[in-house]
């Protein structure tokens, strides 16, 4: 007896915590939503997007023809792709474009090495974008106190 009681209690417990609900029927008439006050958008895509192009603008403005590069850095970033890209009607109709990469001599030990890669990687990706390999001349310099890339079309 105390046995049947006790699994009474327990099938009684446990069918008390279960998650299934009873169906309900459906609506006869749809119910309209009440309209939500317009919320500002907060996409992520398009703020990470604005701040690029903030960037990108002001590279423009201090020398469209100079593209950046972090310390020791011999990768093209998305700003400096951004910086070509904008430009890349211009490279694109110039007969010889010569890409100058720039690594300061005291900032690293091999300074002409960074300063080519440098100067590859935005050729790399102006022939990617259109412009024939060709035209591309490639220069270094480690003597100008400047980190990038400097691009002139003639």
């Amino acid at each position: 007896m105390k046995r049947i009681l006790l699994c009474c209690l327990a099938s009684l417990a446990l069918s008390a915590c279960s998650s299934n609900k009873a169906p309900q029927a459906p609506a006869s008439t749809p119910v309209a939503a009440a309209p939500q006050a317009a919320q500002p958008v907060t996409d992520s895509a398009a703020l990470a997007k604005a701040a690029l192009d903030k960037k990108i603008d002001a590279n423009m403005a201090a020398n469209p023809a100079f593209v950046p590069f972090a310390n020791d850095s011999r990768e093209l970033d998305e700003v400096g792709k951004g910086q070509i890209l904008r430009q890349i009607a211009s490279f694109q109709s110039d007969k010889k474009l010569i890409v100058r990469g720039y690594c300061q001599r005291g900032s690293t030990s091999n300074a002409r090495a960074v300063a080519h890669a440098r100067a590859v990687a935005v050729k790399q990706f102006l022939v990617a974008s259109g412009v024939s390999a060709k035209h591309i001349i490639l220069r270094i310099n480690t003597d100008k106190q400047a980190q990038g890339v400097q691009i002139s079309g003639k």
